[in-house]
């Protein structure tokens, strides 16, 4: 219940985080957000059980504080970066583990994968891991060289726009490409059953 709890305010943390950013640079108050997410980075690696956990977030806590003291408030501007590259390894890991983070999401639905299916949820976990590097490549461009206008909205609408539509696109593909399914979930409902049994997903892995 924790973990759940923890994950949803990550979420809407990280859907807010360009906007709050925005709204606390206005009010001259825009080094407080770092150093309030290094806080949330120590608290959760006082939370987890497992030693290799609690060193990723103790270790981002003190990279987090460590770029302040050195950047100061722009590093602000990199957390969605790091926040991609963060997604890309959580995705990529699974390539080497097996079976891949797309196969463990769709046997959440279903149970029983046809073979040709395999192939295709492996290619599907690699092009979702080469798009997370490509968005954290650009979202580090855009804070050294764009605008402050054009990274918040590159970061509070343009990269939805992006993840919509490779879920739309993604989704599209597989009901040509595999006409054969009885019934190929929309996104929405395995973002949901994601939600729901997301802890599964990380067993063996």
């Amino acid at each position: 219940m924790r973990q759940a709890i923890f994950a949803s305010l990550a979420v809407v943390l990280l859907l807010a985080y360009p906007f709050l950013m925005q709204s606390l640079a206005e009010r001259g108050w825009h080094g407080f957000l770092p150093w309030l997410l290094a806080g949330i980075l120590g608290w959760r690696a006082l939370r987890v059980r497992s030693r290799a956990e609690r060193w990723l977030w103790a270790g981002l806590s003190v990279a987090l504080v460590i770029g302040v003291l050195w950047l100061g408030p722009v590093v602000t501007k990199t957390v969605p970066g790091v926040t991609f590259l963060l997604l890309a390894w959580v995705f990529g890991r699974t390539l080497r583990s097996l079976p891949p983070l797309i196969e463990r999401m769709v046997r959440l639905q279903f149970k029983d994968i046809p073979p040709h299916l395999l192939a295709y949820t492996r290619r599907l976990t690699q092009i979702w891991t080469v798009f997370f590097v490509l968005l954290a490549l650009l979202s580090f461009a855009l804070t050294w060289l764009a605008s402050e206008q054009v990274w918040t909205w590159f970061h509070g609408i343009g990269i939805y726009l992006l993840i919509g539509l490779l879920m739309l696109g993604e989704y599209l593909y597989r009901r040509w490409r595999f006409p054969d399914l009885d019934r190929a979930p929309p996104p929405h409902e395995t973002l949901r059953e994601v939600i729901k049994h997301g802890k599964s997903l990380w067993k063996n892995s």
